[in-house]
């Protein structure tokens, strides 16, 4: 038989239950109920059901700041902080210590792809220079000598290229920004 709205279910704990359910002592469980964060019955019993939306009530009141808690002393230490935080990864940035991984995904690709193309024309330059030799130790070394010079184009990691196609750039100061306009535009109007 369905169950009536107003019919309400209630599931009477004691106090070692709901401490147990909670994870928190006994203690601590009557400290709840005297805050009004559990619903208790008699002393010792608690409603379940209710105590459980209690303390999620609770629980989400005493996690969220309210206007009156907030300083401006704790605001400006935050502001401060973030400021720091962010000049920290803007020179992290323009040392190229940092870098976005869309840019990081970019040279990759290209990088690979040129290697790709490269190792696909290897054997197009080899075979002439490998088709008239007879000596194995000979073969092995033109082999090698090929193989290395393609991984040489992989070794060499340099952050600038990062730097150059990063949209981080924005991060320059306002006056920085300007100054490198001016420049842009002076160099521009040497080459005419």
């Amino acid at each position: 038989m369905p169950r009536k709205e107003s019919e309400t279910i209630t599931k009477v704990v004691t106090t070692a239950e709901i401490s147990e359910i909670l994870g928190v002592t006994k203690r601590r469980i009557q400290q709840f109920a005297d805050d009004g964060a559990l619903v208790r019955l008699n002393r010792g019993y608690y409603d379940l059901p209710a105590s459980i939306n209690k303390f999620i009530e609770y629980q989400i009141s005493k996690a969220l700041p309210s206007d009156s808690k907030i300083d401006k002393e704790a605001e400006m230490a935050l502001w401060t902080r973030a400021k720091k935080e962010k000049t920290q990864l803007e020179v992290q940035i323009i040392k190229g210590e940092l870098h976005r991984s869309e840019d990081v995904k970019r040279i990759m690709n290209d990088m690979l792809m040129a290697f790709r193309q490269r190792t696909l024309s290897l054997p197009t330059k080899l075979a002439p220079q490998l088709v008239m030799m007879e000596d194995i130790q000979v073969i092995k070394n033109t082999l090698k000598t090929g193989v290395l010079e393609l991984l040489h184009e992989l070794k060499d990691y340099d952050p600038t290229v990062f730097y150059e196609i990063s949209k981080d750039k924005m991060f320059l100061d306002e006056e920085d920004a300007e100054e490198e306009e001016m420049s842009d535009i002076r160099v521009d109007q040497l080459r005419l």
